[in-house]
C-alpha cells in the first residue's frame, strides 16, 4: 500500500471517529426516558414505594 493511500485511509478513519464522537456529544441532551421532573410511565404504586423508600 502506498504512503499516500495510507494517509488518505488514516484521515478518513480519523474523520469518521471525530464525526461519531461529536454526534454522541450532541445527542447527550436528548436521552429517552424519564426526565428529572418525573416519569409518566411510572405507576402510582411505584411512586408510593419510592416515596416510602426516600423516608
Amino acid at each position: 500500500m502506498s504512503s499516500s493511500l495510507q494517509t488518505i485511509v488514516a484521515l478518513a478513519l480519523v474523520a469518521l471517529a471525530a464525526t461519531l464522537l461529536v454526534r454522541s456529544w450532541l445527542r447527550k441532551g436528548k436521552r429517552p426516558g424519564c426526565s428529572s421532573e418525573g416519569c409518566g410511565a411510572v405507576s402510582p404504586e411505584v411512586k408510593k414505594l419510592q416515596a416510602r423508600l426516600k423516608r
